[in-house]
């Protein structure tokens, strides 16, 4: 009750404080810098500031009050991007460089929490589980897409702006209360005790190969598939940008598909008498599935390759969770293979494939599904049991009818 006390009191000043500095921000375009197109923004963000006092009611029984869960959830994070905005023009405006790139710093820093208290008041609260699924992934996105908005100022902040490393941490930071809230319990940060030592030697050596294949392997033909190796890297320039980009995607996306979307799906599958092979191909579905999104930005040939190479990665990197018992592998495999990728080839996206390309990417599947399948068969899949028994997750015992 004490915490929860403290967590109204912080969602009350910090909306406060938005609403403050909203209403100045319309005072100002109204009799100093008129701009009608400014005005309305300002008005109706004064009206979604202004509604999500009505978190702070206590009724959780009104189904009233549970769509607005949803509401304020999706409300208030949806809000910054536009608040951050107004305060980043005013700032440019009204103060020099120094000034204006100490406080970004400080809000670039204070976005990783500002989002606890949607967290524990509006999503924490919501009872569907279809409804927590889906208002998951919406609350992914925004943070996400919000977390990219531009900072004219240091190159420091402009590259953890850019990268999204913010807004994954956000999510990170966020769902870990949000999580708790629904009875899941959070992602272990050490190795499962009952772990294989020379598994685990496999493991690394493993990673450690195939992040420096898909960085540094530059063969265009079988034949050259052992010698065409290639250690430089492309440019210099984009190198930090590159660097949190690597480190965001390993850890937004790992901490969403393999913490709480994994965990989502063996809570579901919890009947099933193959619940950790369907889970893991599942999540691993729905991973390559969102590579998607890279549609608009890439050659579609590149996109499809793209979503068949993380269908079987997302199931590979399921398995690797479950049998390590820990987040921290995943993050750190995730990181290396985006990074290699990334600093050789300059950027983020991809060209289009060759045929050479998706014949490599095809036996590269098969060696992927082949090692995530023995990772949770045989006498590895008892210590996957033994994790999933700690976190709630292992299958229902049921006497046979």
């Amino acid at each position: 009750m004490v915490i929860e006390k403290k967590i109204r009191s912080w969602h009350l000043l910090q909306t406060l404080l938005q609403l403050l500095l909203v209403t100045f921000s319309l005072i100002y375009s109204l009799f100093i810098h008129a701009n009608g197109t400014a005005i309305f923004k300002t008005f109706v963000l004064i009206i979604l500031i202004s509604l999500q006092f009505s978190v702070l009611n206590k009724n959780v029984n009104s189904k009233l009050i549970q769509c607005n869960y949803y509401f304020q959830a999706i409300s208030i994070t949806s809000t910054p991007i536009f608040f951050f905005t107004l305060v980043n023009d005013l700032l440019t405006k009204h103060t020099n460089m120094t000034i204006t790139t100490f406080v970004l710093c400080l809000i670039t820093i204070y976005k990783i929490f500002m989002f606890i208290p949607m967290g524990e008041l509006t999503m924490g609260k919501v009872q569907n589980k279809w409804g927590r699924f889906c208002l998951l992934w919406f609350i992914y996105l925004i943070i996400e897409v919000e977390s990219t908005y531009t900072i004219p100022t240091n190159p420091f902040l402009k590259a953890c702006t850019n990268s999204a490393i913010i807004g994954n941490l956000s999510f990170a930071v966020t769902t870990w209360f949000v999580m708790k809230k629904w009875g899941f319990v959070t992602p272990n940060f050490k190795l499962s005790s009952k772990i294989s030592k020379i598994i685990l030697c496999i493991l690394i050596i493993f990673i450690v190969i195939d992040c420096l294949f898909n960085g540094f392997n530059g063969a265009d033909s079988w034949n050259g598939i052992f010698t065409n190796w290639n250690f430089r890297i492309a440019t210099n320039n984009n190198l930090l940008y590159l660097t949190l980009s690597a480190l965001a995607a390993g850890i937004g996306e790992e901490w969403m598909m393999r913490f709480c979307m994994l965990s989502f799906l063996l809570k579901l599958l919890q009947n099933s008498s193959k619940q950790i092979l369907e889970a893991i191909f599942l999540d691993g579905l729905i991973f390559g599935l969102i590579h998607l999104f890279n549609t608009p930005f890439q050659p579609l040939s590149a996109t499809l390759l793209q979503v068949i190479q993380a269908m079987a990665a997302g199931i590979l990197f399921s398995a690797l969770y479950l049998y390590t018992g820990t987040i921290i592998s995943n993050i750190a495999y995730h990181f290396l293979y985006d990074l290699a990728g990334m600093i050789t080839s300059g950027s983020i996206l991809m060209l289009s494939p060759t045929i050479f390309d998706w014949q490599l990417s095809i036996f590269i599947v098969l060696i992927y599904l082949g090692l995530a399948l023995f990772l949770v068969t045989g006498k590895r899949k008892k210590v996957v049991e033994y994790n999933l028994k700690f976190q709630g997750l292992n299958k229902k015992v049921f006497l046979n009818s």
